[in-house]
């Protein structure tokens, strides 16, 4: 295996998709650092100005999109400047990926977010995200639920090999689809940070966005299963006893299944008499996110659902080595990191203990970059390996199947 293509698509369309790329990217990197990357970027062609047309139809008509979320081109060259991994701009559909891996000679192309051709010129290895419409149906319209559970049998039959953000996401397509022929490839945890996310002082970069004082940080936009209203009533609860304590927020305000959501939320904390104490600062740059992370007492994670242990926030904060308060659903308690507590989810008297202790324990104390830089480099070694398995077989299979058999 020497040339491998990140497929960018279905995942440059908001922040948590770059990281997640960020960590195949990283993980391949450091399981085989001789590995040649090119990430394959949709940015331009004939069918990429037909999706920009109608992504400005939908904000015109008021259906969502993710457009105004997806991060620029600089930001996704820095998240890929780390491995060396090369951007190539192409247009979208098979057609441009089979000459992508013609021109650049490309071994297998990952992940795929939707089934490819047996006829692309290379093996490719699926990925398929989580079973919230499973879970907590409450939150999807019937159509898109018929639709993502058409989509996901797609994949399930068409992929060789499939990877998943976690062991839940496994037992979930055993327990929805136990027919299903993909191979199933769970990647172990792989928080790791990135080579700048400590040059910045996080002191200063929370004056730069008003934040006084100490604070707890939410990372997490504010969809609705994300439980923004537990962690609130948790915040309001100790606001009396804590004066100068904060409650910091960060990522998009809008839930287009709910769009009355987060003004609900404001007018709670409005109520409460805790609405100024409350920042909300939306979208910011990660390096500014990360910045606050390790500024924080802890992050908190309050999800009622998640397709990989504690979503990307944890990931984050176990990176710089702050702490996480973390919901104990199933998916988080896959984490198995010392600065991870958990708290009983949608339960904000039993995360009010949690940040209370937290507040009486926190000395400021951080572990030593070096030594992050350690862990998170060991964690995406073992990641890596485990999505070369998931390569090898994808190439295996197919081999296999050129020759008739079975």
């Amino acid at each position: 295996m020497r040339k491998v293509g990140i497929l960018a698509q279905g995942f440059v369309d908001w922040g948590g998709g770059v990281d997640f790329l960020r960590g195949i990217s990283t993980s391949l990197h450091f399981a085989d650092p001789q590995l040649e990357q090119h990430v394959l970027l949709p940015l331009r062609g004939p069918r990429v100005v037909l999706e920009a047309v109608r992504e400005r139809v939908k904000r015109l008509v008021g259906r969502p999109t993710h457009a105004a979320h997806r991060p620029g081109r600089a930001h996704v060259e820095r998240t890929f400047a780390e491995t060396g991994a090369r951007i190539h701009a192409i247009d979208l559909g098979p057609a441009a990926l089979a000459g992508a891996v013609r021109r650049l000679g490309l071994d297998a192309l990952l992940p795929a977010i939707a089934p490819l051709p047996d006829d692309l010129g290379a093996p490719w290895v699926g990925y398929l995200f989580d079973f919230q419409h499973k879970h907590l149906p409450h939150f999807f319209p019937d159509a898109e639920r018929a639709h993502r559970d058409a989509a996901f049998a797609r994949m399930l039959d068409a992929a060789g090999a499939l990877i998943v953000n976690a062991q839940d996401v496994a037992n979930d397509v055993r327990r929805f689809y136990p027919d299903a022929r993909a191979r199933l490839f769970a990647l172990p945890f792989n928080a790791a940070p990135g080579a700048d996310w400590f040059d910045q002082d996080p002191a200063t970069v929370a004056r730069r966005h008003g934040v006084p004082g100490p604070y707890f940080i939410v990372c997490n936009q504010f969809w609705k299963h994300k439980d923004h209203e537990t962690a609130f009533k948790a915040f309001a609860a100790l606001a009396a006893r804590h004066p100068a304590l904060s409650l910091v927020c960060t990522g998009a305000t809008n839930d287009y299944r709910y769009p009355g959501h987060f003004e609900e939320l404001m007018a709670y904390a409005r109520r409460e008499g805790v609405a100024d104490r409350i920042h909300v600062l939306g979208l910011i740059s990660k390096l500014d996110q990360v910045a606050l992370i390790r500024g924080a007492i802890a992050l908190l994670q309050p999800t009622l659902f998640e397709g990989g242990p504690g979503g990307g926030a944890v990931s984050d904060a176990v990176s710089v080595g702050t702490r996480s308060i973390v919901s104990d659903i199933a998916v988080n308690r896959e984490l198995r990191e010392p600065t991870v507590s958990w708290f009983e989810a949608s339960n904000p008297e039993a995360l009010a203990a949690r940040m209370d202790e937290a507040i009486a324990t926190d000395d400021g104390a951080r572990a030593d970059p070096a030594e992050l830089f350690r862990q998170g480099e060991a964690r995406r070694v073992q990641c890596g390996r485990r999505m070369l398995e998931a390569i090898e077989f994808a190439a295996s299979l197919r081999a296999s199947r050129s020759r008739g058999l079975p």
